[in-house]
């Protein structure tokens, strides 16, 4: 019977890793639409509409997702979940925003290490407060620790932004902006997570996330081009691989809102952020070798050592192990 619990919850959790190895491939593609489309909101709107067309369409087609939509009177009446939910959106258009501008300058693997260091500790405070799906979780010491690690791994990573700097003046700017990205999706995870239980529908829950994350980048470009500081819309017409990148903010936030219930905020957050420091890695070593330092390596290996021992519960078995039947 265990081990059989154990089979159920290691799919999930390899689904979350497969998931989080696409992240990368993502924030190439926004950070690199970003320069051609004429500024960092204009790519994020990019996969933010691509994202809601997408959402749209499944949404109406599925029978799960037509229900889903048939609750939201009764989700906005009687407040199962409160209302400002259905900002969470908003987290993920500053997630967008944070790609493009982040990688372009810090490169892919310390973004990822920026985000998945911040996200972790505030996975931990979400566990110990009860805001996800999954409920309470006590703080122990082996996630202080853990916890400790991530600080240390993100310092040996972030050892070279001064030099990153002389190249690119946003350095600095990037990687605390990437930070505040790591802090605030964890949050929007787990309301995600609130509101597919609430409506019954992960299309529907996703599809209400990506229409305000779209609105909320509308108005920001629209401000943004009333102070001349970036053009409202697109400058050029959008190359054809630059529509990738919404499908896979997609499949990153249905893990997120369909795998938080089962495993809690902290457990996703493993599963996620494991495939994306191996995949921001990896494809920093290929395509800009001469720009990752040593530092980088050895920092991405203590934050994802970090992951795991913040995981890891005082009885010795990993916390994505279901617990055994009495």
């Amino acid at each position: 019977m265990a081990r059989t619990e154990r089979r159920t919850n290691a799919v999930p959790l390899a689904l979350a890793g497969s998931a989080g190895m696409l992240m990368p491939l993502q924030a190439l593609i926004t950070s690199h639409a970003a320069g051609f489309l004429g500024g960092y909101f204009a790519a994020a709107l990019l996969s933010a509409l691509t994202s809601l067309v997408c959402l749209a369409v499944a949404s109406f087609a599925l029978p799960g997702g037509r229900a889903g939509w048939k609750k939201f009177g009764a989700v906005w009446r009687e407040r199962p979940i409160p209302r400002w939910f259905m900002l969470a959106g908003l987290v993920g258009a500053y997630y967008m925003v944070a790609q493009a501008m982040s990688v372009s300058n810090i490169g892919l693997a310390l973004f990822a290490v920026a985000v998945v260091g911040a996200r972790t500790l505030s996975s931990i405070v979400i566990d110990v407060i009860g805001f996800s799906p999954a409920g309470k979780q006590p703080i122990t010491r082996i996630r202080i620790l853990g916890a400790s690690l991530l600080v240390i791994g993100a310092v040996i990573a972030a050892w070279g932004t001064g030099a990153r700097s002389a190249e690119s003046p946003l350095a600095w700017t990037s990687l605390l902006v990437a930070v505040g990205a790591g802090l605030l999706v964890s949050f929007q995870q787990s309301m995600n997570g609130r509101a597919g239980q609430a409506y019954g529908s992960t299309t529907t829950a996703t599809a209400i996330n990506y229409l305000a994350s779209t609105a909320g980048l509308l108005v920001a470009m629209a401000i943004l081009s009333v102070l001349e500081i970036e053009s409202f819309g697109f400058t050029s017409v959008p190359l054809w691989w630059m529509y990738l990148a919404g499908p896979l903010g997609i499949l990153f936030v249905v893990t997120g809102v369909t795998l938080v219930p089962k495993l809690g905020a902290l457990v996703l957050g493993i599963g996620l952020v494991t495939g994306q420091l191996v995949g921001s890695l990896a494809m920093d070593m290929v395509l800009s070798p001469g720009k990752v330092g040593g530092n980088e390596i050895i920092g991405t290996m203590v934050t994802l050592v970090a992951v795991l021992v913040a995981s890891w519960q005082p009885n010795g078995r990993p916390r994505w192990k279901a617990r055994q039947s009495t």
